[in-house]
């Protein structure tokens, strides 16, 4: 009877420290946003998380624009807290088809031992009509 109750308790000691620990993992993180803009244009934003009123950088993306002013590349890089240094993550390039109404993009990871975007590249065509959706 004693081995009974022990082994409950036991198994209830772990199913709370099992949840506990789901939620945990589960409960969102804080983001924090530093945006810099030139001529009404985003040229960078960067992605820090909130832990504790301590920021981390997480994420930085830099934007170019054609001479049209739309989005020709999102560029982004990670931060490396070993390095103190941001690293190439990926570039995503786009071209603008106004006869065809059209958005082609072009998807690139950063290969360290190529030194360029040419991994896992993905390509991609929307309607233009979907550009502020994309880019807001």
């Amino acid at each position: 009877m004693k081995a009974s109750v022990l082994n409950k308790s036991i198994l209830s000691i772990v199913f709370v420290f099992i949840c506990s620990m789901a939620i945990n993992a589960a409960s969102p993180r804080s983001y924090i946003y530093d945006t810099k803009e030139e001529n009404g244009k985003i040229v960078s934003k960067t992605v820090f998380t909130n832990d504790n009123g301590l920021l981390n950088k997480q994420v930085m993306y830099e934007f170019t624009y054609d001479k049209d002013g739309k989005v020709a590349e999102k560029k982004a890089r990670r931060w490396n807290k070993a390095s103190e240094t941001w690293e190439p993550f990926y570039l995503i390039s786009y071209q603008y088809d106004n006869e065809n109404g059209t958005i082609h993009s072009v998807y690139g990871m950063w290969d360290k031992k190529t030194n360029a975007y040419d991994l896992n590249i993905q390509e991609m065509t929307l309607s233009s009509s979907n550009y502020e959706e994309i880019f807001s």
